[in-house]
């Protein structure tokens, strides 16, 4: 028997011994979960019959037999779910228990261990592992070290030895088919056998291909704040989405997914990677966007523009009388500059006199200017002026009402000794309506001078704009911050709020203690971070100063020219520098290396990042004369890619409303679904989207609909043609109407 026949067997066998353990325990955690299951419903049972109705009238004996049956059910529920979710760890460990092996020679030990790397630790009733957590100390080596020398860092220090062994196995439905021993890297015969494969509908997880460098990030706690920069198909989300789960693995007594918060770009991102954390065995962490957070903390009292609307604006509105206002006024909030102003004007609301005056009741001095101020400046100065205000207003009341209760009783009295009245009842009702007249203008006195409302706090910003740039040192010119003045200050007579306006009214919720801090909260994840303004990460900072705080993006897909990051420079100053740190991811994985090699053409800059060495069909640009051309080719290039088995094709439009008008013309001739919406359901199956809303995406085929220099024709879209380019992973066709665009190098 030579020695491939031996070692085939003798993992066979191995493999075996393994399913055997994981189907003994899963069936003991199945019989564990019928026997849970069935005490719940006796316990039930039992509480109706030993209780039955709960009744305050049937005494407090009752009420306690009654909270000690909820008490026992609640112990159950909880034994039951935790060996439901064993349960469900071993019966993806009956599909495919491991997935790697390394054989690691400890320093100071004659013969090397064998150690099998998985989704989940196996481990038997004589407490030896058979398999090892993908995230525990030792299986690092797999991902970090070739053959050689190599070592891991555990709670009892750094184990140094030589790794003889890096083995790599597919099993599927608990069948070995096939197994390579690899003395390279990871990313040869695995990787890309998964590459090659047509996309899905979620995200997968990537345990059995992730990278060096991504699993420097993923077990990465050196830092409070990690900033993870990396080429489009570098794989960030992945990596954050395993960091998570690294974590939970580790940190299980201290932290829940509760406690972790990934803000997604939108909710069709947070629907595509739902699957990622319960295929690693957790439950998914809370997910949301920046946009559903800030609409739900500025409430409904005002109308809100939506973010795809401002977005179909800036692409699509280039010729209407006020776009040139609309983005000098985008442009300036977005500034470095205008959060100088806002935190000047912060600190003026706060410091500044806001006219308090006497407060007098029937010739009565209430509280004296003088006194409101005092407790205003000194009493409660540590307060936020929110709840500043919401105290001094209950001050004030407090002490109006003796006031009230004596005037209630002169009056009661009068009536009593000359009026006229039928009883008691009738006496009351009329002495209280008399003392609320009497004492309106004072209430409405004492809320003016208290009174919080964050649309006015903004108004009065933007009157006296000017005075705050002064006094803020900001260097903007005159004219620009002029004409943003009466731009802002005539949108809000509209009563509808721009989505650059929502982003200062959130600040300054925040800022002047109108939004709650989320301490409850441990671990931040900020995906696509080059869309968020600077402005946006002093909201987050504050929000979360306490969280571990990990942000992934590409400036070189930026997709909103005019609110966008610009530089992680512009940041630093926010997160405190000796916790933060700068991780550069340097290969893309997603697209073959024609496409990516196409795609970074479209860049003016010199980037610099590898791609996976990956070929497949070069990417084609045709253009066309007539625009229904250019669909019945869309219509041609679908069939011919769905005949070849690809299951997702993304046909991308530069805005919504070229979106709707290709869905119309294709749904009645081949089956193809539309997403035109950021609340929108994501579909893997053929589909029609804008360029913004592709971001984080990924489709077999991208065919970009018009290129043409009449539609993407200025600079400022030079990223977001990129971003859109980048979402192919096998096949990229680019039509164009007219003239290419100049953004696209054809020669």
């Amino acid at each position: 028997m030579n020695s491939n026949n031996y070692e085939w067997n003798f993992e066979n066998q191995w493999l075996q011994e393994v399913l055997k353990e994981v189907k003994n325990q899963f069936d003991e955690k199945h019989n564990f979960k019928e026997k849970f299951r069935k005490e719940t419903l006796e316990t039930q049972k039992q509480l109706w019959e030993d209780v039955g109705s709960v009744s305050v009238t049937n005494g407090l004996d009752q009420i306690v037999d009654f909270m000690e049956f909820i008490t026992t059910m609640k112990i159950q529920k909880r034994r039951h779910e935790f060996t439901r979710k064993l349960e469900e760890k071993y019966e993806k460990m009956l599909l495919s228990p491991y997935f790697a092996r390394i054989d690691f020679n400890e320093e100071g030990k004659e013969i090397p261990e064998k150690y099998y790397i998985g989704i989940s630790n196996l481990i038997n009733n004589d407490f030896d592992f058979l398999v090892y957590d993908w995230r525990a100390p030792i299986s690092s080596m797999f991902y970090d070290y070739e053959i050689g020398k190599a070592g891991y860092t555990c709670p009892e220090g750094v184990i140094n030895g030589n790794l003889t062994l890096k083995r790599q196995y597919k099993i599927n439905n608990g069948k070995l088919e096939y197994m390579f021993d690899s003395n390279i890297k990871i990313d040869d015969e695995m990787l890309q056998d998964i590459l090659a494969k047509s996309s899905d509908s979620k995200m997968k997880a990537i345990v059995t291909t992730i990278q060096r460098e991504q699993n420097q990030i993923i077990r990465n706690e050196e830092y409070k704040n990690l900033i993870v920069q990396g080429p489009a198909g570098s794989g960030k989300t992945s990596v954050a989405l395993h960091r998570i789960a690294y974590l939970l693995y580790k940190h299980r007594e201290k932290i829940s997914p509760q406690n972790i918060l990934i803000f997604s770009p939108n909710n069709i991102f947070n629907d595509y990677i739902s699957d990622v954390l319960p295929q690693l065995g957790e439950d998914n962490m809370c997910q949301t966007t920046f946009k559903e957070y800030m609409h739900k903390a500025l409430g409904n009292e005002i109308i809100k523009e939506e973010y795809c609307e401002m977005m179909e604006y800036i692409l699509d509105s280039k010729n209407e009388d006020r776009y040139k206002e609309r983005v000098k006024s985008i442009k300036f909030k977005s500034s470095k500059q205008f959060i100088s102003i806002l935190k000047e004007y912060v600190n003026y609301l706060e410091s500044t006199n806001r006219k308090f005056k006497d407060i007098v009741f029937k010739d009565n001095l209430i509280i004296s200017a003088k006194g409101i101020e005092e407790l205003f400046f000194n009493d409660y100065s540590n307060m936020p002026l929110k709840r500043r205000l919401e105290k001094l207003r209950e001050r004030i009341l407090y002490l109006l009402e003796p006031y009230e209760k004596s005037r209630m009783g002169e009056v009661t009295k009068d009536i009593k000794d000359y009026g006229s009245y039928v009883d008691d009842e009738e006496v009351i009702k009329q002495s209280k309506s008399i003392v609320k007249n009497e004492i309106e203008k004072i209430h409405s006195e004492i809320y003016e001078m208290t009174e919080f409302n964050i649309i006015d706090i903004y108004k009065k910003l933007f009157e006296n704009i000017e005075y705050f740039s002064k006094i803020s040192n900001t260097e903007y010119d005159k004219e620009d911050i002029k004409e943003v003045k009466m731009y802002t200050l005539e949108m809000l007579k509209y009563k509808k709020i721009n989505y650059e306006d929502q982003h200062v009214l959130l600040y300054l919720k925040g800022a002047l203690g109108d939004i709650l801090k989320i301490s409850e909260i441990k671990y931040v994840i900020i995906d696509e971070a080059q869309d968020y303004t600077q402005l946006q990460y002093e909201i987050l900072y504050n929000l979360f100063r306490n969280a571990n705080i990990t942000i992934l993006g590409d400036l070189n897909q930026s997709i909103n020219p005019f609110m966008n990051l610009g530089n992680y420079e512009n940041i630093l100053h926010v997160f405190p520098k000796d916790d933060t740190c700068i991780i550069n991811l340097t290969k893309s994985y997603r697209s073959t290396i024609e496409i990516t090699d196409f795609s970074k053409k479209i860049l003016n800059n010199n980037i610099n990042y590898e791609s996976v060495a990956r070929s497949g069909d070069k990417p084609v640009v045709f253009g066309f004369s007539n625009g229904n051309d250019i669909k019945e080719q869309l219509l041609k290039d679908i069939k011919v890619y769905k005949e070849q088995g690809y299951k997702s094709i993304g046909i991308i439009t530069k805005t919504i409303k070229e979106a709707q008008d290709v869905h119309s013309f294709l749904k009645d001739k081949v089956h193809v679904n539309a997403l035109l919406n950021d609340e929108d359901e994501y579909v893997n199956d053929t589909l029609v989207i804008p360029s913004f809303l592709a971001k984080g995406l990924e489709f077999d085929v991208v065919l970009i609909y018009d290129a043409g220099d009449k539609n993407y024709n200025c600079e400022e879209e030079r990223l977001l043609f990129y971003t859109a380019c980048t979402r192919a992973l096998h096949i990229l066709r680019i039509y164009y109407l007219g003239k290419c665009t100049k953004l696209l190098k054809l020669n």
